[in-house]
């Protein structure tokens, strides 16, 4: 094994659990696993639990608050104006920027796979386009589903 992850507790309630690594796999998980690995950490009393999943998002529109101004009322219509009002001065360039940066945020949190929701109304397809792109960039550390 490459690395053992010395008595972890589960999501289950399981406590104590030793969970043993090979390559990018869990090949073992089991109490007082007996195994060694050039690395091993004690995990005691923390939780260790599978990646989390965001199913809802809408990517081509991170980090644009206060772009082109701020939704004063807070409500949905005023953000789909807003949205409306910002996606003539979109460039493939600052969505790629912008969703490679809350991709790194994300991943930092934990959060290992993301489905986003992308605009197809625009007939130059520029946000899809420019997140395909940075679906094949993160695609070694990120699982990231566009969805129209």
């Amino acid at each position: 094994m490459d690395l053992i992850l010395r008595r972890a507790n589960l999501p289950d309630g399981r406590k104590g659990i030793d969970i043993g690594i090979q390559g990018d796999r869990i090949v073992a998980l089991e109490s007082n696993l007996q195994a060694t690995a050039p690395q091993e950490i004690d995990v005691s009393n923390r939780l260790v639990s599978p990646p989390f999943v965001d199913a809802h998002f809408h990517m081509d529109a991170t980090l644009t608050y206060g772009i082109p101004r701020v939704n004063q009322s807070g409500t949905l219509l005023e953000g789909i104006a807003l949205w409306g009002e910002l996606k003539p001065l979109l460039t493939p360039e600052a969505v790629m920027e912008r969703a490679l940066t809350y991709c790194d945020w994300a991943v930092a949190r934990g959060i290992l796979a993301i489905r986003t929701h992308v605009d197809v109304c625009d007939p130059k397809l520029l946000a899809v386009r420019a997140l395909l792109e940075v679906k094949q960039k993160v695609a070694p550390y990120l699982d990231l589903q566009l969805v129209a």
